[in-house]
C-alpha cells in the first residue's frame, strides 16, 4: 500500500512535465519548419536566377532575348509552392549590359567607347515575397527574397 502512493504521484508529475514541454516543442518544430521553408525558397530562387542568366549567356544574340531569360528562370522555379502563406510566385526580370575589359562602369554596347570590344553580360533578378506559417512576436511575418545572377556572355 505504501508503494502505490509514490507511483501515483510520479504519474501526475510526468503529466505536468508533458503539459509544459509539449507546447515548447511544437513551437520549436514550427520555427524549424519556417526556417527550412525560407532556406528552400531562397535556394530555388537563386537557382532560377542562374538558369535564366545561363540561358542568356549562350551567345550575344540570345543575350537580348529578355523574354527567353525570364521564361527560363520561371521554368526553373516551378518547385516553389504557392499556398496561403505564399500566394505569389517568383517574378523574374532580366537585362544585358556591357563593360570595358579593364573597367567596371557600364558602357553602351553598340558604341565602341572602350577602344576594344566591350564584354557583354546578362543579369537576371528573381523576386518573391516569403510568408511564415505563423506570426512571431517581434519578427516580420513576410520578407522579400531577391536573388541576382550575373554571367558574362560567351
Amino acid at each position: 500500500m505504501l508503494t502505490a502512493c509514490p507511483r501515483a504521484r510520479n504519474n501526475g508529475l510526468a503529466l505536468v512535465e508533458s503539459a509544459i514541454t509539449l507546447p515548447l516543442l511544437l513551437l520549436l518544430l514550427i520555427v524549424i519548419m519556417d526556417f527550412g521553408r525560407i532556406m528552400y525558397s531562397g535556394i530555388i530562387s537563386s537557382n532560377s536566377a542562374r538558369a535564366g542568366a545561363g540561358y542568356g549567356a549562350q551567345t550575344t544574340l540570345v543575350a537580348v532575348d529578355h523574354n527567353g531569360m525570364n521564361n527560363a528562370a520561371l521554368a526553373d522555379a516551378t518547385d516553389l509552392p504557392v499556398d496561403a502563406s505564399n500566394p505569389e510566385h517568383v517574378e523574374a526580370t532580366s537585362r544585358h549590359f556591357c563593360l570595358c575589359p579593364s573597367g567596371s562602369t557600364e558602357v553602351n554596347c553598340t558604341a565602341n567607347t572602350c577602344g576594344a570590344a566591350p564584354e557583354v553580360y546578362v543579369e537576371v533578378t528573381t523576386d518573391r515575397v516569403f510568408g511564415t506559417l505563423v506570426e512571431y512576436p517581434g519578427i516580420p511575418n513576410s520578407t522579400q527574397l531577391q536573388q541576382i545572377a550575373t554571367i558574362r556572355v560567351q
